[in-house]
């Protein structure tokens, strides 16, 4: 486990311009430039939160030059809803996604509990769980698959969803290769601006495992 001792930067520097869209129960960031193909993280609010929460932070990890497949629910513990919102992107966007993209699945306090359901439906490569809840709002319903890279990020100044005594915990002994990220912030750094401190090291996590 790390520390959250990474290089990272601010939200702006990214390649890519965005557009956002609306589908059935799911907003979507689809970036254009770059080399034009791209994976796609699928996202989870946090209980009672929507899209427009987060519209910062996922506007800033789709200039990575990712597609955000974003569930619109504030309900999103059990993953049916990003899974859904990831498989409309795939059919929606095929022309820019391909036939077999990477999928990385992601969300916020219930919606990063929630996850590692959304990755066992999907059978997603990666999970960036932000300030995971696996406790109160939701659990995890069984580990990922041993291949699926996992981080989860907490921060040093939330008492909603800490990583101490149970999140933490949680979230390892349903990955294999698991990482713990402890970086700065409140449980509602994610929703302003680019999210902080938080959304540096969700930007790097994305970039890292789905920029081609």
């Amino acid at each position: 486990m790390s520390g959250s001792a990474l290089a990272i930067g601010g939200g702006s520097s990214g390649a890519c311009s965005v557009d956002t869209q609306r589908g059935s129960g799911a907003q979507f960031f689809v970036p254009s430039g770059g080399d034009g193909n791209y994976n796609i993280l699928g996202w989870g609010n946090g209980t009672g939160g929507t899209v427009g929460v987060y519209s910062g932070m996922l506007e800033s990890v789709a200039e990575q030059c990712i597609l955000i497949a974003a569930a619109t629910t504030s309900q999103s513990g059990d993953g049916r809803d990003v899974a859904a919102a990831v498989n409309q992107a795939k059919s929606r966007y095929r022309d820019i996604v391909g036939s077999d993209p990477k999928v990385c699945t992601s969300g916020h306090s219930q919606g990063g509990g929630g996850s590692f359901n959304a990755a066992n439906r999907l059978d997603a490569d990666c999970v960036i769980a932000v300030q995971p809840d696996t406790v109160f709002t939701t659990r995890i319903e069984r580990p990922v698959a041993s291949d699926v890279d996992v981080v989860c990020i907490f921060s040093t100044g939330d008492v909603l969803a800490p990583a101490l005594p149970s999140n933490g915990r949680n979230c390892e002994r349903n990955s294999t290769r698991y990482t713990q990220e402890i970086t700065s912030g409140t449980h509602f750094t994610p929703t302003s601006g680019d999210g902080g401190a938080v959304g540096d090291v969700m930007r790097e996590y994305a970039e890292r495992w789905l920029v081609n």
